[in-house]
């Protein structure tokens, strides 16, 4: 090969190079090329419904450390209803009357103290407490933001926020963990990465469930 190809070649290759190149955040889909599979690509249930009692989630020690402005109320709240909502829409399940006091001290203890998951018996405790015959309970296991993406020989500089969540659902009277659903999203809103994440992790929790029932 003839030497004058080589700095043809050299700048070939840093094209390839640069245009595969991203960091942080950035290294996952964003939010609107997520895989993970949503509430929509559920089947169509028009069966019994599961009573149930939804606990708001924790925040783990590591996010709330790294991020201490997660530790608001009103952060805890949003998440808890963007969960009711996507179980909600499974048409699976039917709440049982949420006591406000039990919202607020469960939010206390978990989320505002960052202390992550509840223990399986304190989840099947709340469970009991409140009537129902499944309790879901889960976490926000990682939360991080910023990141920089770079396409071709151009740079673009994007803040994007990464939320990844784990729910449970546990047998109030067995005190058995039935199913578990974790998905974690990328966006450049803390409202749309979480509302995406729980959706995904809602989709697997349902699967699971149905599995277990065939």
């Amino acid at each position: 090969m003839k030497q004058e190809h080589f700095p043809l070649l050299i700048l070939i290759s840093v094209i390839f190079m640069v245009a595969c190149a991203s960091t942080s955040v950035s290294q996952t889909p964003a939010a609107s090329e997520a895989k993970t599979h949503q509430i929509d690509d559920l089947p169509m249930y028009s069966g019994e419904k599961i009573i149930v009692a939804i606990l708001p989630l924790g925040l783990s020690e590591r996010a709330a450390k790294r991020y201490p402005k997660l530790l608001e109320k009103s952060v805890g709240l949003g998440v808890h209803n963007l969960v009711m909502e996507a179980l909600f829409e499974t048409n699976r399940f039917r709440y049982v009357e949420e006591k406000p006091e039990i919202t607020q001290d469960i939010l206390d203890r978990q989320w505002l103290s960052a202390s992550g998951y509840f223990s399986n018996s304190q989840a099947v405790s709340y469970g009991k407490m409140l009537g129902a015959e499944k309790v879901i309970y889960g976490e926000i296991y990682d939360y991080a933001e910023g990141g920089e993406q770079v396409f071709g020989l151009k740079g673009h500089q994007g803040f994007n926020i990464a939320v990844g969540v784990q729910i449970v659902c546990t047998n109030v009277e067995t005190g058995e963990k039935e199913s578990i659903g974790t998905s974690r999203a990328i966006a450049t809103t803390y409202g749309e990465a979480s509302r995406v994440a729980i959706d995904g992790a809602v989709y697997d929790l349902v699967s699971r469930l149905q599995l277990n029932k065939e």
